[in-house]
């Protein structure tokens, strides 16, 4: 027995968490849905697929909740895609739109399904542009059912890593500025990358190497780029332009302006690509020339030059001091200098300084020199073959010189072959002969150009594929790929193989994988000295799907559900019977092999497991939202049966006739019976047909013989003792229908010495008069007899 203290204190108890739940009560009462906002408004999905949505209900005292299972979810088109507590699952190609709705508040989702993409390919594996030219990229795209798209570029999305070098737009690749970007395409899982190289140039060269500046004093350089066609541009406003002291001189598109006295370092970058200028700011004077480059050819009538110093004051004209300047050649054998005039002497490259005043200023000059020389088309490396067209070729080799000036050298260059059994070159033609490797050499001007040669040989090894799959039993070939330039050749057979795990893989001499147990397997192939892997998965997934992830059944109704697995290569598999099935709760739903049976009312998640992917169908099993009989009220005549359908709506909104399943009852069996939806009338009056099925009932409202009123045929006789007469009785019921209820009326006389009656039939039996009773389904009628003497 609890003491007194106790027991005040447990009420005080009592009373306080009353209080709180009341506040609380009041507090969730106040709180009224402002909004419901979805996680995506439109979504992109392949037949198969499922996609999640969560909706937030957003609350007047702006406080949020997850109400997506809370919420109820349709669709304009489930044969294309259907959608239950914010899973949305993809049927067929089409377009349809879910709407979700959460305490009279809405919103869609536009779902948008495609077929399945089983691979997806391009046209080219990497792109050059120059700034402002757009090139098309083509996707082709493989279904599952093994229909192609070549055009399935317009369809794909796409995307670049920098959109400051190059954007695109359905496959139309546009570069904007100099440098390097990686074009995506994705359509479906299955997605390709292309490189874009934009203004990649092989050089950049500047006109002025070497400036001399006043204070404040302002000049211009102009940035020039050269590309590997041998074509240049002045790309002056599109480098970037950069000083190594801001502070003495600073640069803006090319143009320099000093600052303080001191040097500097201005370069100018474009693409990979950049050049320096040496800058020096002086409070007092500077020197400089017209010219800081100068070209001699031997051959020419005048190989003299005259050049003018000029030294330039802060606040005085321009002085000409070439005659009083120091002159002085860097080699004397290619060019001297005297006053400012420069002699070509012999071939060669030499600088001219003229000093004053302690200031320097230099004039590059070349004799018979090229300052750069390029073989067109040609970087380092070139592929070639002893077999084809691409056994010869022929070259171009430009000279470019100091002043700018270009010239085809081709024929005057001379060309060499560290090895010309390989590779034969005259007068820039190339000709192979046999497989190997050659360096060619290109000479002119004191300027050499050398790049290799590959006949017959790849510029790389590769796998056919980044990773491979295949099933316990299953077969699949790798490939080693020798990759000539833009094309390829299969060399599988000449490499040798392993595997890393012969117990989940094995491979023979010619790349084919044979999957041995469910695991992970590396296969190695070695060719040439070098080292090739291969991930592989054997019984794998990579993607686990089923046919449906909601189901609803009755009790001891079955569903097939068939799951789908994709490997790797995005090859598709019936994988039903290989997957570990289980129920989260075998009293409502139990499942073997992909057929789930329902047990009894209630839910419960089946769980597929295949391949290190996970898959969780959703489970209802007589979750019924409402119940509803074919009839919600009866009127029947004795004797009359009629049939009820009772029809059960579950919760995904789907129906089932459920009339043989249902619990049917009658609250008096006098008037009706009922089995299984069978009603039958058996006398006059009124009952309530109940049927029960799960958690829901529904009354049937029933009147067995309901009148609308009884009459005669006659309502008054005169008869004669030992007369016979005989009386119809009608019944008119509610719904207007008439019947002859002679003999199951009650008949009765209120004399019968003076008439007697059965059936209608009166007999008169002695003089007199007598009142005749007609009694049916609780409605009377009379009928008033006099009976004379014979």
């Amino acid at each position: 027995m609890l003491k007194p203290r106790l027991t005040k204190y447990m009420v005080m108890m009592l009373v306080l968490i009353l209080s709180i739940s009341n506040v609380g009560l009041a507090a969730a009462a106040e709180k009224e849905l402002s909004k419901i906002v979805v996680s995506k408004n439109e979504m992109s999905l392949e037949v198969g697929d499922s996609g999640s949505v969560t909706v937030t209900g957003v609350y007047s005292d702006n406080t949020s909740a997850n109400v997506t299972i809370s919420s109820s979810w349709t669709s304009s088109d489930a044969s294309v895609a259907s959608a239950y507590n914010g899973s949305i699952t993809a049927k067929k190609e089409g377009t349809a739109t879910i709407t979700v709705a959460y305490q009279g508040q809405s919103q869609p989702i536009q779902i948008k399904v495609t077929k399945k993409v089983k691979a997806l390919s391009k046209n080219v594996q990497d792109l050059d542009l120059r700034t402002g030219v757009t090139k098309d990229i083509l996707l082709t795209a493989t279904y599952s059912d093994n229909s192609t798209n070549e055009q399935a570029a317009s369809s794909a999305e796409w995307s670049t890593s920098n959109e400051k070098v190059a954007t695109v737009v359905n496959g139309k690749v546009t570069g904007q500025s100099a440098g390097t970007a990686l074009i995506t395409a994705k359509l479906g899982s299955q997605s390709v990358t292309v490189d874009v190289n934009v203004e990649v140039v092989k050089r950049v060269d500047v006109d002025k190497s070497q400036i001399s500046l006043l204070l404040q004093q302002k000049e211009s350089v102009k940035l020039t780029a050269t590309y590997p066609d041998g074509s240049t541009k002045d790309v002056t406003d599109l480098a970037e332009w950069t000083s190594s002291n801001e502070k003495v001189a600073d640069v803006l598109k090319g143009n320099i302006t000093g600052y303080s006295a001191g040097s500097a370092t201005i370069t100018g970058k474009y693409g990979t690509k950049s050049v320096s200028v040496d800058v020096d700011v002086d409070l007092t004077s500077k020197l400089s020339v017209a010219k800081q480059s100068i070209f001699f050819r031997l051959s020419d009538t005048n190989k003299t030059a005259n050049v003018a110093v000029t030294a330039s004051y802060p606040n005085s004209s321009d002085v000409n001091v070439t005659d009083q300047a120091t002159w002085t050649s860097s080699n004397e054998k290619v060019a001297t200098v005297f006053k400012g005039q420069i002699t070509a002497i012999s071939a060669g490259s030499t600088t001219i300084k003229a000093a004053y005043s302690g200031k320097t200023v230099e004039i590059a000059v070349d004799v018979d020199t090229a300052r750069y020389l390029d073989i067109k088309d040609v970087t380092d490396k070139l592929a070639m073959s002893v077999t084809g067209d691409n056994r010869t070729k022929q070259l171009t080799a430009n000279a470019e010189y100091i002043d700018a000036s270009k010239e085809d050298v081709t024929s005057k260059a001379t060309w060499t072959s560290s090895n010309a059994d390989i590779v034969y070159v005259s007068g820039g033609e190339l000709i192979a002969y046999k497989s190997g490797t050659a360096t060619i050499t290109a000479a002119y001007g004191g300027k050499t150009v050398k790049f290799t040669v590959n006949v017959d040989v790849p510029d790389k090894y590769e796998m056919d594929k980044k990773k491979a799959t295949v099933a316990v039993g299953g077969t699949t070939a790798a490939k080693v790929l020798a990759v000539y330039g833009e094309t390829s050749k299969d060399v599988s057979d000449d490499a040798t193989w392993s595997s890393s795990s012969e117990k989940i893989a094995e491979v023979d001499s010619k790349g084919v994988i044979t999957g041995v147990a469910t695991g992970k397997a590396t296969i190695t192939a070695k060719i040439e000295g070098k080292t090739l892997t291969l991930p592989v998965e054997v019984g794998m997934a990579s993607g686990l799907e089923a046919d449906v992830n909601f189901v609803v059944l009755s009790a001891k109704e079955t569903q097939a559900i068939v799951l789908t697995g994709t490997d790797g290569d995005g090859n598709t598999k019936d994988v039903t019977a290989d997957a570990t099935w289980k129920s989260s709760n075998a009293r409502v739903a139990d499942v073997k092999k992909g057929v789930i049976t329902g047990n009894s009312s209630g839910k419960a998640n089946i769980t597929a497991e295949y391949g290190s992917q996970k898959i969780t169908i959703q489970v209802e099993v007589d979750v019924i939202s409402r119940i509803e009989a074919s009839e919600p009220a009866l009127s029947l005549k004795s004797g009359e049966t009629v049939e009820l359908k009772l029809t059960a709506t579950l919760s995904d909104g789907s129906e089932r006739d459920v009339t043989d399943k249902a619990e049917w009852k009658s609250n008096s069996y006098k008037v009706a019976q009922v089995t299984k939806g069978k009603v039958k009338a058996l006398n006059s009056g009124k009952a309530r047909i109940t049927a029960k099925y799960g958690n829901k009932t529904v009354t049937i409202a029933l009147d067995v013989d309901t009148l609308k009123y009884l009459q005669t045929d006659k309502v008054t006789l005169t008869m004669k003792v030992g007369d016979k007469a005989t009386v119809v009785a009608t019944a008119t019921y509610l719904d207007g229908s008439e019947a002859n209820v002679s003999k199951p009326a009650l008949w009765t006389s209120s004399r019968i010495a003076t008439a007697s009656v059965k059936d209608g039939i009166i007999q008169a039996n002695g003089k007199g008069k007598a009142t005749i009773t007609i009694s049916y389904a609780g409605v009377k009628t009379k009928v008033n007899v006099v009976v004379e003497e014979k």
